[in-house]
C-alpha cells in the first residue's frame, strides 16, 4: 500500500515546504510571472485576432456563395426566402462582426502586452545579475526597481486569470503543482481557450450547417426551411 504521503503528492494535496525567500528573490519571481503573463496574453489576442479573420473570411464565402448557387442549375433544397434571409443575416453578422473586431485593436493590443514582457523580462535579467553580484547591497537600489516594475506594468492593460494560470503552469520550480491539480489546472485552461472560441466557432458551423442542408446533404434544419417539391 502507498503511504499517506504519496498519496497526497499524488493528489496534488501535499505542498512542499517553502523556502525563505529575500524580498529581492520575491520581487524577482514577481517580474518573471507578470512577465509570462503579459506573453500569454499577447498570444491570446493574437489567436483571437487570428480566428476571427478566419470567421469573417467563412462567412463571407458564404455570403457569396449562396447567391451563386441560386443563379445556377444546382438543385437546392431551400426555400428562396429563406436563402435570402441567411444571405442577409450572413451580410450584417460579418458587418457587426468587423467593425467589433476593428474597436477591439486586437493585434495593436497583443503587440503592445509583447512589447511590456520584453521589457519585464529585460528588468528580470538585470535583476537576476544584481542579485548575484551585489546579494548583501541590494536593498540599496530595489526600491528602484520596485518603481521601474511598476511604472512596466502600468503602461499596459492587465492579463486575465487565464493568463496567471498558464503562467503558473509554465514555473513549476517557483509555483509547485502536481497530480490531480495539475491535470485540473490544465483542463481550465484549455477549457477557458475553447470558451472564448466558442462564438466564432458556433457561427462557421451555423453557416456549414445551412449550406449543407441547402445542398441536400443533410436535413438537420426544420421541415419548414425546405422546399416542398424536394
Amino acid at each position: 500500500m502507498p503511504s499517506l504521503n504519496v498519496i497526497c503528492e499524488w493528489l496534488g494535496l501535499s505542498v512542499p515546504p517553502r523556502v525563505p525567500k529575500t524580498p529581492a528573490e520575491k520581487l524577482l519571481i514577481s517580474i518573471r510571472a507578470t512577465a509570462k503573463c503579459k506573453f500569454n496574453s499577447s498570444l491570446r489576442l493574437k489567436r483571437n485576432s487570428k480566428f476571427s479573420f478566419f470567421t469573417t473570411t467563412i462567412l463571407s464565402l458564404g455570403l457569396i456563395l449562396i447567391p451563386l448557387l441560386q443563379n445556377s442549375s444546382v438543385k437546392l433544397h431551400l426555400t428562396a426566402q429563406v436563402l435570402n434571409m441567411m444571405q442577409i443575416f450572413l451580410a450584417v453578422s460579418v458587418l457587426v462582426y468587423s467593425i467589433v473586431m476593428a474597436k477591439a485593436g486586437l493585434d495593436v493590443r497583443a503587440e503592445q502586452l509583447n512589447e511590456c514582457g520584453d521589457r519585464l523580462k529585460d528588468l528580470a535579467r538585470k535583476l537576476d545579475r544584481e542579485i548575484a553580484h551585489n546579494g548583501q547591497n541590494i536593498a540599496q537600489v530595489l526600491e528602484n526597481y520596485n518603481e521601474r516594475y511598476s511604472d512596466i506594468t502600468t503602461d499596459t492593460e492587465g492579463h486575465s486569470r487565464l493568463d496567471y494560470l498558464f503562467a503558473k503552469l509554465d514555473m513549476p520550480n517557483d509555483y509547485p503543482i502536481r497530480g490531480l491539480r495539475w491535470i485540473w489546472f490544465h483542463l481550465l485552461t484549455y477549457l477557458g481557450i475553447l470558451v472564448e472560441l466558442l462564438l466564432p466557432a458556433a457561427m462557421i458551423g451555423l453557416e456549414i450547417l445551412f449550406i449543407s442542408d441547402m445542398l441536400g446533404i443533410s436535413q438537420l434544419l426544420p421541415a419548414s426551411f425546405h422546399a416542398i417539391n424536394c
